[in-house]
Formats: structure tokens, sequence, C-alpha cells
């Protein structure tokens, strides 16, 4: 019997793939190989991603850094040139030196030009220095100094005149403000015999702070030296006033002391606390100073050692997945697995291309609409017309959807007179539009100098008119549409006449606000009749009336506790409310009151409401 056993035994296991020993061989081969090129491909793609992100630093990212933050500094010293050139030719000032500063009244003018200049423009300081008395002013009226050619701390005054350049630039680092300035000297009349010299004194420690923005990682380093290596600027504060020589090697030191006129150069050497360090030193055109760059190698190439470790774990995962998916193919789901992939390819397959077709019509649909939108914008009153009509007022237009039924209207008959409409047309989105658009333009037809001052009649020929437009003059017709609107006439200083169908006119003054009815029969409709009679009512201007007209979309918008409409009775409130304020700050106020009571809620219908103080 054991021997019978150890028999069926020995066959089972034969029998079984997973103890066939060529199998197993065949993963472990697949498997080596899948590693190898796995670990192959994630060196090379180490190595050349890293060649190529140094290349790309000294190519181009070393030289945009360089250029931006060099950039900063030559706008403005430029500014600060541009400004001493003004100083330098205003007739005042050069009237005031040839004078030999005894003008009482331009000594007054120039003093507070300059000091003006100092203050409100941000620089340290402003100056005027006569080459006929020697006087030092400074942007406050002192005179600090006399010029003496015996005294070498001025002799930066004769060497500016001696050059014979409308403009210079001196840099200066000042040790016991720790702070860097840049004087702009200007020379005042002829450059070949001035009478003087002004400028203005700037501030660069602000652009030492600005230096942080530019570094790229936390190792780098970046200094404005001049050609004695004497560091003016750097991110680092502490190394300002300093030789740069202790912070990069010694042969990168001389090497750009060497060649400091040559223009743009790109260096690297070993730093033995940072390893290898990429380089750039660059020129500025306002000043005969130079713009250093450094950022450490392996902060250029730090970003590949997160790939590294991803790489890493991801190849394990894909390894052992792939191990997995060997032991499943070969054991169990070879055919099934197969068709059950096919089916799956050909599902996916239908829903993309499905997804894909939606997609398109949907996208064509969106753009009919944006396009609809266009259309009835470019056909409602634009803004400078409205600023034309009134200084004071506001107008809030907000569709249900990207486009809709209410629209607003005005026309002009002369500074004195005109008229201003607000209409609800039937339905929402693009049937809305398209009889909002009919509205106008059939507004725009019958309204003339005859009519102007007549709303009611007005509102009975657009009743007429789109009856006819729309054949709804009859019950038989394949439609029943119309709008509801509120028109007034406006005289200036005199009165106001409304006219309206199923629209109200709103007024407000000194606290209490007034109701002035429109018909309760709509325009357009079958059940008005073609001459249904539009009663106008004349309302007396006043100085302080606010008037307002709205359409329902407003008084029906839900919300609240109780999902209730919004009705006319807060409408009413909060034009009692807010009617002294601004008209542009009861548009905000009306837009906070409404979406703090929709909550939640969407917006249920096209929303108009134009206030203005006629």
């Amino acid at each position: 019997m054991p021997s019978l056993y150890n028999n069926r035994k020995k066959r089972h296991k034969d029998d079984n793939p997973v103890f066939d020993s060529q199998l197993f061989k065949l993963i472990i081969f697949a498997s080596s190989v899948i590693v190898f090129s796995i670990i192959l491909m994630s060196f090379l793609v180490y190595f050349i991603t890293e060649k190529e992100a140094v290349y790309k630093l000294k190519t181009k990212d070393l030289e945009f850094i360089a250029e931006s933050i060099s950039s900063k500094i030559d706008e403005r010293i430029e500014r600060a040139k541009e400004t001493a050139s003004v100083l330098a030719h205003d007739p005042m000032i050069i009237q005031w030196v040839k004078g030999y500063e005894k003008d009482e009244q331009l000594e007054k003018a120039v003093f507070e030009k300059i000091h003006h200049l100092a203050f409100d423009y941000d620089y340290s300081n402003s100056f005027v220095v006569s080459n006929l008395t020697g006087n030092y002013w400074d942007e406050n009226g002192n005179k600090i100094d006399t010029m003496s050619e015996n005294d070498p701390d001025d002799s930066w005054f004769y060497e500016t005149i001696s050059m014979g350049k409308p403009e210079s630039v001196s840099v200066d680092y000042n040790e016991e403000r720790k702070n860097t300035f840049a004087f702009i000297n200007a020379l005042i009349g002829d450059v070949q015999n001035p009478i003087g010299v002004t400028g203005v004194g700037l501030s660069l420690i602000s652009i030492s702070e600005e230096f942080q923005n530019f570094k790229y990682g936390d190792e780098g380093n970046l200094w404005l030296i001049d050609d004695q290596g004497t560091i003016y600027l750097s991110d680092d504060i502490l190394h300002n006033g300093k030789n740069i020589e202790p912070y990069i090697s010694k042969a990168t030191t001389e090497k750009i002391l060497q060649q400091f006129n040559y223009g743009i150069q790109i260096l690297e050497y070993t730093n033995k606390n940072k390893g290898r360090i990429d380089l750039i030193c660059f020129p500025l055109q306002s000043t005969n100073l130079k713009l250093l760059v450094e950022i450490p190698r392996f902060e250029t190439v730090s970003f590949l050692n997160r790939i590294k470790w991803n790489t890493i774990i991801a190849s394990s995962l894909i390894i052992i997945a792939i191990i997995l998916l060997f032991y499943f193919i070969s054991v169990k789901l070879a055919n099934p697995y197969k068709r059950a992939l096919e089916m799956n390819e050909q599902l996916e397959l239908k829903v993309k291309e499905r997804t894909k077709e939606l997609s398109e019509k949907n996208r064509a649909i969106i753009d009919s609409i944006d396009y609809a939108k266009r259309i009835q914008e470019s056909i409602l009153p634009l803004d400078r017309q409205l600023h034309d009509l009134w200084n004071d007022y506001f107008l809030l237009w907000k569709p249900r959807d990207i486009v809709g039924g209410d629209f607003y209207w005005s026309k002009s008959f002369s500074k004195e007179q005109y008229l201003i409409a607000v209409g609800d047309c039937t339905g929402h989105g693009v049937p809305g539009a398209l009889m909002s658009m009919l509205a106008i333009s059939i507004l725009n037809q019958i309204v003339d100098d005859a009519t102007k001052d007549n709303p009611g009649l007005i509102l009975q020929k657009l009743n007429q008119v789109i009856k006819e437009t729309l054949n709804q003059q009859s019950n038989n017709g394949a439609t029943d549409d119309g709008l509801d609107l509120g028109l007034c006439y406006i005289e200036r200083g005199q009165k106001a006449i409304f006219s309206g169908a199923k629209c109200s006119l709103y007024i407000a003054k000194n606290g209490e606000v007034s109701i002035i009815n429109g018909e309760k029969k709509s325009i357009g409709y079958r059940k008005t009749v073609n001459h249904y009679v539009y009663s106008n009512q004349v309302i007396p201007l006043q100085e302080g009336q606010c008037f307002y007209m709205s359409t329902d979309g407003f008084f029906d918008q839900n919300g609240g506790p109780k999902n209730y409409s919004f009705g006319k009775k807060r409408f009413l409130e909060l034009i009692h409310m807010y009617h002294p304020s601004p008209l542009n700050e009861q548009k905000c106020m009306f837009e906070q009151e409404l979406t703090l009571y929709m909550g939640d809620e969407a917006q249920r219908d096209d929303i108009t409401v134009i206030a203005f103080r006629p």
C-alpha cells in the first residue's frame, strides 16, 4: 500500500503543470530577460536624462536665470538714468545753476522737484552740484559740501565732468549701511563744458532680497561683482562687500577676472562640499558689473532620485506581476483570459467610439449655443450706451442657460429723451433667445419720434406685429409665444411715461417705494386681442428718485428654508433697504441677497433687473 500511494502521488505531481520543470525554467528565463531589460533601460534612461538636464542647464536655464535677474537691475538703473537726464535738461535747473543759485524762487522750485523725485519714485536721494560754485545740494535743499579738487571724496565729481558723457553710473557698497547704491550722474548743460552735475541715488538692497526668488535650489548662490571680484549684491546679505574668491575656486576666480570683459562665460568647477558646480558669468548692460549664478550639479539632477526610486518600485511590482501572470496563463487562464481580453477590448473600443460621438455632438451643440450667445449680446445695448444715459445705474442680466429669453433695450432721441425697456420672452435657452432677438428687432422698427412718448402705443404695435409674424391671429396656429415687457419713456427733468405688459415700475425715494403696475395682458399671445390697448401712466420726475424694472425671474426664484419663491414682497424690501446706496453697490447687495436665498437651489428662470436714477 505505501508503494501504491507513493506512485499515485508521484503521478499527480508529474501531471500538475506547476511542477513541470520545463515550465519553471521557461518562467525563470523569461523573468530574467525582463528584469535585465528593465534594469538596462532604467540605467540608460537615467544617464540620458541626467546628461540632457545638465546640457539644458548650461545652454538655456543658466543664461535665462542670469538674464532675468540682470534685466531687473538694468531696468531700474535705466529708469534712474532717464530720471537723471530729465533733471539735467530741466530749464529751471539749468537757469538756477547758471545764475549761481541766487534766485530764491527758482531755488524753491528746484528743491521741490528733486525732493519729489527722490521720495515719490523710490530713490534713496537726489542732488544738484554746480560746476560754477562747487556747491553740493541734496534733495532736502541742504548744501552739504563744496567741491574741491584737493578732496579725494570729491574726485567722482571731477571725473564725471571730465568724462564728457551725458549720463554715467557708479555703483558703490556702503559698509556702514550694509547696502549697495547705484548713483546715476547726468551733466547739466553742454556735455563738453557742463555747468554742473545732477542725478539720483538708487538702493539695490531690494534686488538682493529678490535674488531668493531666482535661486535654482537651496545650495546655489548669486553674486554681483566688479572686475576686482568685490561683491556688491548677493542672495546672502552676509556676502555683500566681500571678495568672491572664498566662495568659488581660486582658478575659477582668476579665469573670471582675467576674462571679465569677454561677455558671457559658462564655467564649471568642483567644490569639496557641494561637488560639481555649474556657473555663469553674465554682464550687465547698464554698468561694468557682472552677475554670477552658481548651481550645484546635484540640485540640477535631484529630480532624478525620485524617478530612480519610483522606477525601482515600479519595476519590482512589474516583475512580480509578470511572474504571477505567467503562472496563471500557463496553468489556468490561457484561452479564457485571451477571449476575455478580446471581448474587453471590443467593448472598450465601442465605448470610446460612442463617447467620442457623443462628445462631438455635445461640442457642436455648445458651440452653437455660444454662437447664439454672441449674437444675442451683440444686439443688446452696450455698456457705454447705458453709461451715456445715466451716471448711476446697475444692470443684472443672468440667463438661466448660456442664452435666454430675458432682454433689455434702450433708444435715445436726444440727451434729454430716451426709452428704456425690460422684457421676458417665452421659453429659455436658444428658443427664448430667438424670441428676444425678434422682439428687439421689431422694437427697433416700430419706435420712432412720433411714438417715442407713447409707450402704450408702442406695446400695442409690438403686440400686433408679433402676432402677425408668428401667425398667431387665430387659435389654429402651431405656436403661442409672446413676452412680458415694461417700457418707460424719460424726459429728463420733466416726466416719465410708463406702460407695461405684466411688468411693473418701482419708484423709490426718501424711504418710500411706490409701484406703477402694468396691464395684465402679455404681448403676442393668442389670448391677447390684436387691438388691445396698453395704458400710459405719467410720473413727474423729482430729485432723488430711483427707478427699478425687473422680469419675474427674480421673484420666482425658489429657495429659503421652505423652498418658496423669493416674491415681490422681498424684492420691495430690498429696494426699501438699499435704495439710498449708490446703484453699483446696490447691484452687489441684490446679487448677494438672491444668492443667499437660493442656497443650493439651481437658477429657475432668466433674471433681469435694471435700476437707474432718471
